[in-house]
């Protein structure tokens, strides 16, 4: 099965590499400057996050620079505060700074007690957390139109970890005075962007790979890093439309091993018993979950708005992952035309509907990847705009179900 798989997508991006493609110039400045701004109300349903409603604000391009500032406020499951500033120039054209800041009063996700493809879409508890930060910054280089870029990204990330509750929201463990977990994220790597467009591409092929590690907080903590890597190949269909196909692979390098006994790790979710079986059946199993993440560290996750979209965030997780996909992008527009309806102000570029199937698949070891895998088949809509911004609405269907996604940026984008 997966050789069938990689096969057929390296016949596609040869096919993609002999047309066309090969002459490629940008459809227009890649470095905007268009003024826009939004000011909206954000419902959000995320599955494995939560559902609660939001207030979005932002400029885009301010004072006929690139840099770009949101501010956006968020209550329900989750409640806090994002704020960012993007494309600061500290090289006009060659040197771009990203700078985030994140704070949640409360927050929670759905940690499934098995990895890789086995477990129900039922089997997962919902972890509680306090008190979240994030701090961090995305540091660009890039040369020729924004084909090359290479870049640096660093989070230090703060939280503590309150209560777990098992899938129906029943509290299992309330752990009183939490301590506060803190950490870093690393990673750099490297983005090829030979396409006719970074923020809305026709044809064209992207590759990108990248190293992302978290070092260990203590001696009990897995030492690992993941790599990742992404090629997207777009063929021009029709007058201004687009057949996407994408691949990815992530695979997950442990160089030391972290704590494994499981009477040991219980503590750190509350349970203090001298036999492990005596401990509740959602500590259990968040334990076993962390035993096998300090035995094998673990790859990008499968599922949510950009890989196997028909489920929830973080749904399928191990040690490597491989996804292939390919989506549709039927434009119905191809425009340039000034909006202003008072919450959004910016410039039209393309109204576009997309249709998208996609498969992938999750394991310990790579022999195992693609033994089973999983589907998702949707379709959805997109506002693209001349600030940079493409608004996304998805709808993924799947065997567990339909999940919905509205976010910005395509799957599988430049950003």
């Amino acid at each position: 099965m997966k050789h069938t798989l990689i096969s057929l997508f390296t016949l596609i991006m040869l096919f993609v590499l002999s047309s066309d493609c090969l002459a490629i110039e940008r459809r227009r400045e890649q470095i905007q400057t268009d003024f826009g701004y939004i000011v909206t109300p954000m419902p959000f349903i995320l599955p494995g996050v939560g559902t609660g409603f939001g207030l979005l604000g932002g400029l885009n391009n301010i004072y006929e620079t690139p840099v770009d500032l949101f501010l956006v406020f968020i209550a329900g499951d989750v409640e806090g505060a994002i704020l960012g500033t993007t494309d600061i120039p500290l090289v006009p054209n060659h040197w771009l700074l990203d700078l985030t800041t994140v704070r949640f009063n409360k927050g929670q996700q759905n940690r499934y007690l098995q990895r890789g493809m086995d477990s129900e879409s039922d089997e997962f508890n919902i972890v509680e957390l306090d008190d979240s930060a994030l701090q961090g910054f995305r540091s660009i280089l890039t040369f020729y139109d924004r084909m090359l870029e290479f870049y640096a990204i660093s989070y230090n990330i703060q939280f503590k970890l309150s209560a777990i509750r098992d899938n129906e929201g029943n509290l299992q463990n309330k752990i009183e005075n939490p301590e506060e977990i803190n950490f870093k994220s690393g990673t750099y790597g490297f983005l090829l962007d030979y396409t006719d467009d970074r923020i809305d591409p026709k044809q064209g092929v992207r590759l990108s790979v990248e190293r992302s590690a978290t070092p260990p907080q203590n001696s009990d903590s897995v030492n690992y890093y993941v790599m990742n890597y992404s090629l997207t190949g777009l063929v021009p269909m029709l007058d201004y439309s687009t057949w996407a196909f994408h691949y990815f692979r992530s695979d997950s390098v442990v160089e030391n091993k972290g704590e494994t006994d499981l009477l040991a790790l219980s503590q750190d979710y509350g349970c203090y018993e001298t036999d492990f079986d005596l401990c509740n059946e959602s500590i259990k199993g968040v334990v076993q979950d962390q035993v096998a993440q300090n035995t094998y560290g673990s790859a990008t996750s499968l599922g949510g708005r950009a890989r196997l979209r028909a489920y929830s965030e973080g749904r399928f997780s191990a040690a490597h992952t491989e996804f292939i996909a390919t989506e549709f992008r039927w434009n119905l527009t191809n425009e340039n035309t000034p909006f202003d309806i008072g919450i959004m102000k910016d410039l039209r570029t393309g109204i576009q509907l997309a249709f998208f199937y996609e498969m992938g698949t999750v394991a310990e070891t790579t022999p195992d990847l693609w033994k089973k895998y999983k589907y998702s088949v949707g379709s959805g809509a997109r506002l693209v705009t001349g600030s940079g911004f493409v608004y996304r609405f998805d709808l993924g269907f799947g065997d567990e179900g339909v999940a919905t996604t509205l976010f910005v940026d395509y799957p599988w984008g430049a950003l």
